[in-house]
């Protein structure tokens, strides 16, 4: 049944509600949902400016909402404690609320600060896939520069390196980034992977405290650490997701030596960038390819490059029906690889992605759908999230920062993009939000109410 017009009159609990009008004009996170309890009606009676319309599917039924309603026996509620109070000489007073004075926060001005947040955050986002678009680009170049011999393509490297670390330096865009990271597309595979995995890398190599000379060396080392792959057929790399054990052990040594052997002909290639290429595919007990090194023979910033390069092939399979969300792939990761990568690299990672990495798309427990934005690093279960809403405007995105919401709306789970009905998936991409600029100002919008 579709929404129907309701009077404010004939709200009660259990009716699942849609509030025609700004997403400024109420203090709810979302413009439709069940109510749930009676401040919710209280308020819902106060509001101005807006239309309310009910789904009676989706309602509870009147009798249940009813005795939801009832108020529990006032002769079963407690009668006020009494306390001693201090200095007082032993008179006893009746417990009174401590004169505190509790600033008072106004949701909707929460609400324009979040949304004034998030277009900064687009700026970001737009100004980051600008440049993002332009290291695929140049990383084209100097990849055939590379396999062709030319020292052009170490010069080219440096400078896309360095202009990843400059974008790495501000944490608004650095965040961004991360929400182009999660969002391959499959016809540049080879060159998102090489940016994912370098850009990762720097994030844990800035965190733990690397020079930058060390990080440009690092980051030149995992943007070449497949290189050698490129020498083999495109009908051998399609095959990639259903290799046997056998058959995938000789391509991930044999690749690794073609990478080796390309990048040494290319004068003043870093010695530290040529090991990371040959050793990314090694593992700490002894397990990898293609010599079998442990821990202590291995180098630091090829441990580094392995913990990213595993983490995004796992988000990114061959076969995508294979392919983990972000979360299971870092949990993955730190209960899974404690014996084969490097713990101080895969809890780095899981510190700068969030529990919940941007790009991941989540569930909300009032049953809305959400892309996360940005993680709050002090309270990482409670990111910045764009959530959908089939009644809320295209040119007024709700976004709702979870730290500073009521703790009872949280995130229920995280969800693949494939189960998500297409209109949602294409509104929830990440790449998608750079359009959401709106035509107005959220303070215009609050004042038009």
């Amino acid at each position: 049944m579709p929404f129907v017009p309701l009077e404010p009159s004939a709200l009660r609990l259990g009716l699942f509600i849609k509030i025609e009008g700004s997403w400024f004009s109420h203090p709810f996170p979302t413009n439709s949902f069940k109510i749930a309890a009676t401040k919710d009606l209280e308020t819902l009676l106060g509001l101005k400016k807006v239309k309310l319309f009910v789904d009676f599917d989706r309602s509870d039924p009147e009798t249940s909402a009813a005795l939801d309603l009832l108020d529990a026996d006032p002769r079963e509620q407690p009668e006020p404690q009494m306390v001693d109070a201090p200095g007082n000489d032993g008179e006893v007073d009746a417990l009174s609320p401590p004169d505190v004075d509790v600033p008072f926060e106004d949701p909707m001005q929460r609400k324009v600060a979040q949304h004034e947040a998030f277009q900064v955050y687009q700026s970001h986002l737009q100004e980051v896939e600008h440049q993002f678009q332009e290291v695929l680009q140049e990383s084209k170049q100097m990849v055939q520069d590379v396999v062709a011999g030319r020292p052009r393509g170490l010069r080219t490297a440096q400078k896309v390196v360095g202009n990843l670390l400059d974008l790495l330096d501000g944490s608004d865009k650095s965040r961004a980034l991360l929400n182009l990271i999660g969002s391959n597309e499959t016809s540049e595979e080879f060159f998102f992977h090489a940016t994912n995995v370098s850009s990762l890398s720097m994030m844990i190599g800035l965190d733990l405290g690397l020079s930058r000379e060390e990080n440009e060396k690092l980051a030149i080392g995992a943007f070449f650490h497949d290189v050698g792959e490129l020498k083999f057929p495109a009908e051998t790399l399609l095959r990639k997701g259903i290799m046997g054990k056998g058959e995938l052990k000789t391509f991930l040594s044999t690749h690794t030596k073609n990478g080796v052997e390309m990048v040494e002909k290319i004068p003043n290639f870093p010695y530290e960038a040529v090991d990371i290429i040959r050793q990314h595919h090694e593992r700490l007990n002894g397990t990898g390819v293609p010599s079998g090194k442990k821990d202590a023979q291995l180098s630091t910033l090829a441990k580094i490059v392995m913990v990213v390069d595993v983490y995004d092939e796992l988000c990114h399979h061959p076969d995508p029906a294979r392919s983990m969300i972000p979360s299971e792939a870092l949990s993955y990761l730190y209960v899974k690889c404690c014996h084969t990568l490097w713990h101080d690299a895969v809890v780095s990672l899981i510190k700068q992605l969030g529990v919940y990495p941007p790009g991941s798309l989540v569930n909300l427990n009032n049953h809305k759908t959400g892309i996360v934005t940005s993680v709050n690093f002090d309270n990482r279960l409670r990111p910045i999230i764009l959530v959908y809403d089939e009644h809320a405007s295209m040119q007024e995105p709700i976004v709702l920062n979870l730290a500073e919401e009521d703790e009872s709306l949280m995130i229920v789970e995280a969800i693949r993009p494939g189960d998500l009905a297409p209109q949602i998936r294409e509104c929830l991409n990440p790449r998608r939000m750079i359009s959401y600029f709106p035509s107005k100002t959220p303070v215009e919008a609050l004042a038009a109410g």
